[in-house]
């Protein structure tokens, strides 16, 4: 009987491990008019990579699937669905994540 609390233990203790390893996740995102961007979901954070620069988005509470939101942008993520509006740029229509 001693070995099943100590294989209980061990689970648990594997469990909690895997839980705290920052969850990465890299995507591309093609839209409307063969405009596309690189994406990569990290933890609580969404880097949004723009053929000129990178944008750093926060995750945000919502209801509506992933929320990233900085002052230049705000990013939603509802399976393989994305709204993304720039500041400044309106143009990406129709964006989907590119299946490989």
């Amino acid at each position: 009987m001693p070995a099943l609390p100590l294989a209980f233990a061990l689970m648990l203790a594997a469990s909690s491990t895997a839980q705290s390893v920052e969850h990465h996740e890299a995507f591309h995102v093609a839209c409307a008019q063969g405009r596309s961007f690189g994406l990569r979901i990290e933890g609580r954070q969404a880097r949004v990579q723009l053929a000129d620069r990178e944008l750093l988005l926060a995750r945000k509470p919502s209801s509506l699937g992933q929320h990233f939101r900085s002052a230049e942008a705000t990013l939603i993520i509802d399976d393989a669905f994305v709204a993304f509006v720039q500041r400044g740029d309106w143009d990406w229509q129709d964006c989907r994540i590119d299946q490989p």
